[in-house]
């Protein structure tokens, strides 16, 4: 479970461009979100992918500079604008997970990660951080759904984000005027 493969035709590309690392790191974001703590079952999807192309965003942008993660997240951002456009946004918990779509994907890996920032603004760095830390070292070894995110963040920001996991990870999917990055 510790291992990932990655293609020879990659492998050439990042040694042509060592900036073209993100999806090594989303692989070595994986061995805490995906591996150590992984989802109990495939509707909860979100929790190992969100997780993984979220903090690949984070590495790029302490790598390369914060211009790097703002750039992710505007991608991210613009996804999820165009599945809301599109009637194919919906919760990031699956009732089922099979024969994804690309807009599936996308859900769990685009509006994923963009909802991790979202709460990350929301809650502000120092509570969010340490409630990733509380999250990942609490259910290191465990499966784990969404319900189990939202209790050990809640605890950490010491107030009530209910209305938040209610707008963004269970619906609606009407979810208003954004707040800037």
């Amino acid at each position: 479970a510790g291992l990932a493969l990655l293609s020879e035709q990659y492998g050439k590309t990042v040694l042509a461009d060592p900036t073209a690392e993100g999806l090594i790191a989303h692989e070595i974001a994986h061995q805490w979100w995906g591996v150590s703590v992984t989802c109990k079952d495939w509707g909860h999807f979100w929790l190992n992918e969100g997780f993984a192309t979220f903090m690949t965003a984070v590495y790029l942008g302490h790598r390369h500079g914060a211009s790097e993660y703002v750039e992710q997240v505007e991608k991210w951002k613009a996804r999820w604008e165009k599945l809301k456009a599109a009637g194919t946004d919906h919760p990031l918990v699956y009732s089922a997970w099979s024969n994804p779509s690309a807009d599936d994907r996308a859900v769990v890996y685009q509006k994923g990660a963009y909802v991790l920032h979202l709460l990350r603004l929301e809650m502000g760095e120092d509570a969010f951080w340490r409630g990733i830390r509380g999250y990942t070292r609490a259910n290191a070894g465990r499966s784990v759904d969404t319900n189990d995110f939202k209790a050990a963040m809640t605890a950490t920001a010491g107030r009530d984000l209910t209305d938040f996991f209610a707008r963004w990870i269970d619906g609606p999917l009407d979810t208003g005027p954004l707040k800037p990055l």
